[in-house]
């Protein structure tokens, strides 16, 4: 049974390109969606933990949060595909979702940065290729490499 592994997403494109499977667009589709669930649940996480840190426990309704979803179709440039994933809409009082969490990353007059984008990608970095790495495996597996 064939089966690699890589130190990061760029060695796991390059096997890809390598093996001539970037054009392989259900494989490449099942491996961006096994990313993005792992990236959706670590933004998760992060919004809860960045706006904790912020409020006094009663002012987060969880909208934020609730909105973080890749989207649709794959966006492709070159060799690279890729799913977005951010806080989509508005919340319930028609404020942008994506507008607040560029807020809470950056910060404001007044509101100190978290950083929390940069927190979530670190932690989910490890976990998305190891996802991507499976399904990849378990391609190379059914396929007989």
């Amino acid at each position: 049974m064939a089966k690699f592994s890589v130190n990061g997403i760029d060695s796991l494109a390059a096997d890809l390109k390598w093996l001539g499977q970037l054009d392989n667009v259900e494989l490449v589709s099942d491996m961006l969606e096994a990313g993005a669930e792992i990236v959706t649940d670590e933004w998760k996480k992060g919004i809860a933990t960045a706006v904790k840190s912020k409020t006094d426990g009663g002012r987060s309704t969880g909208d934020m949060a609730d909105s973080v979803a890749p989207t649709k179709g794959i966006k492709k440039s070159g060799d690279v595909s890729a799913k977005e994933i951010y806080p989509q809409g508005k919340d319930r009082k028609g404020v942008r979702n994506a507008e607040k969490a560029f807020i809470l990353h950056y910060g404001k007059s007044g509101q100190a940065p978290t950083r929390f984008v940069d927190a979530v990608e670190e932690a989910a970095e490890d976990k998305t290729v190891s996802a991507m790495e499976n399904v990849f495996n378990d391609y190379l597996e059914k396929e007989g490499f």
